[in-house]
């Protein structure tokens, strides 16, 4: 049993797939961890980033760090597109000799909202609802508030606090392709799986905080900006093996990851007429992810 619980431990995070994600966890928790009657409590195992498997749970965590995504500006509804890069077969592998199916998704969409509030404070919101879409739930909820600090020569500079929560649920695990593909894949899928699509649950949750410097150029009309943050990460990937009754198979453990990191971000907006506005950037964690992201969005007040 030692072997299958194993074996599951490092196929399970190369087959996570992050798009769009996660309505609040209060709302969003209703996954069991029953028994089915067959095996006592399940394990937890805890990861560190220098493993394989934390550093894949560490790459797809930061695929959807809520960063600003365009200048301080507050009254604002958009949407953004975050570009998920595609993995090698060494990352896909986890650093073991099967490599599985990640990289289905390139895009992450976000709707943002962001409002203003007194003594200059503003905040911002996100929420992507629990829409299934290439055979995944994803339902992701982001916060975040500012307050921008004037200084000399147009130089704005933003504290940020931002957090994001929720979940991806799918049979990351365990899916009908694992069938289709033959040989150890079908054997993988039969017995280990117990013919069935596993009900797994990837939970990103995280808080962080930045300073944002902007400035605008050209009339106001592009204000380029840059920044730098901290973020604290607490990570879970619930392997959901089902037997073929639909009852958990508990032999499968809950992976955790805790981790502090450093993250980079540069960008720039531009006010387009009728109180539009078209921002990109490129986001960076170190030894994790480079991406770049786009959002149109749209004044709610004000000219």
């Amino acid at each position: 049993m030692r072997i299958i619980h194993g074996a599951v431990a490092r196929y399970a995070l190369p087959m996570l797939i992050i798009v769009a994600v996660p309505a609040a966890r209060a709302q969003d928790h209703d996954h069991d961890h029953e028994t089915g009657g067959r095996v006592g409590p399940r394990a937890v195992e805890r990861y560190r980033w220098q493993d394989p498997e934390g550093r894949l749970m560490a790459y797809y965590s930061a695929a959807v760090a809520f960063s600003p995504v365009g200048a301080p500006w507050g009254g604002s509804f958009g949407l953004e597109l975050s570009y998920v890069p595609a993995l090698s077969e060494a990352q896909r592998s986890g650093g073991f000799s099967k490599a599985e199916s990640t990289n289905l998704v390139p895009m992450v969409p976000r709707p943002r909202l962001s409002l203003t509030l007194p003594a200059g404070f503003a905040i911002e919101g996100s929420w992507i609802p629990p829409v299934r879409a290439f055979g995944v739930t994803a339902n992701l909820v982001s916060a975040a508030i500012t307050r921008p600090i004037a200084l000399r020569g147009n130089v704005i500079l933003t504290p940020r606090i931002a957090g994001t929560t929720g979940s991806v649920k799918g049979p990351i695990t365990c899916n009908e392709e694992l069938e289709a593909q033959g040989g150890g894949d079908a054997i993988f899928y039969a017995h280990v799986c117990h013919g069935a699509e596993s009900e797994d649950r990837f939970e990103p949750m995280a808080l962080s905080g930045e300073l944002v410097a902007s400035r605008t150029i050209r009339g106001g009309s592009i204000a380029p900006y840059a920044g730098v943050g901290l973020r604290r990460e607490h990570t879970t990937f619930d392997v959901g093996v089902r037997y073929s009754d639909g009852s958990l198979d508990p032999n499968h453990p809950i992976m955790k990851m805790d981790l502090t990191r450093g993250y980079g971000f540069l960008g720039a907006t531009w006010s387009g007429p009728r109180r539009s506005a078209l921002s990109a950037e490129m986001f960076y964690a170190p030894s994790s992810l480079l991406t770049a992201r786009v959002q149109a969005s749209m004044r709610l007040f004000g000219k």
